[in-house]
């Protein structure tokens, strides 16, 4: 590592470290992204994070017309998505590579709707917890975060490739969810390890 990337990782722990200050203490981080396919989740799930910094614009007269048609008929038909991803959830064929089994309201579905932000987002095994941390323009906060116990295993999915500088890991948790983040560079290895092998069913 050069002088430049140990000053970024030097700068980016401090964010963390900022961030979890008299919450729990870093042991391993990592940034975190989306996988391939990954749904969106509803709107009213966005994360609005503090440290992004928020520029008022006036909407155009389409955005305004999106607004007013089609956000509430995403609201009215939003139980139909609803019943699709429990029936999508129970198909064997497609729980392989789905990247959320449980819904949008179980904790693995709270962690992926706290990703969805604009800011960077760094997945953060602590002492005590698993913590989603943003960092954004205005420094740093917690997006998310969850008692480790709640965390009942991680796993890898080696099929989904992208070894050694990425990897998919699935984190599975006590109401029975899961969810898949890709963690990039060396800290998969060393999330994967904080954590038990998810319990065989």
């Amino acid at each position: 590592m050069d002088g430049s990337a140990e000053q970024a990782a030097r700068e980016v722990r401090g964010h963390i470290e900022a961030a979890l200050a008299g919450v729990d203490v870093p042991v391993v981080f990592g940034i975190s992204w989306g996988t391939e396919g990954a749904k969106t989740p509803p709107r009213r799930r966005w994360p609005h994070p503090a440290v992004l910094v928020h520029v008022k614009r006036k909407k155009p007269l389409w955005a305004r017309l999106f607004d007013l048609i089609v956000i509430p008929a995403v609201w009215v038909t939003d139980p139909i998505g609803e019943v699709y991803e429990w029936l999508a959830d129970h198909s064997p064929f497609r729980r392989r590579k789905r990247a959320l089994h449980g819904g949008w309201k179980s904790i693995a579905g709270s962690m992926l709707a706290a990703h969805h932000t604009p800011v960077k987002c760094y997945l953060v095994s602590g002492r005590t917890g698993l913590h989603l941390v943003w960092i954004g323009e205005l420094g740093s906060e917690t997006g998310w975060s969850l008692p480790t116990e709640q965390v009942t295993g991680v796993e890898h999915l080696e099929w989904a490739g992208g070894m050694p500088h990425k990897a998919r890991l699935r984190f599975h948790f006590a109401d029975g969810s899961w969810g898949d983040r890709v963690i990039v560079g060396e800290a998969w290895q060393q999330m994967l390890s904080q954590f038990p092998p998810p319990p065989k069913k």
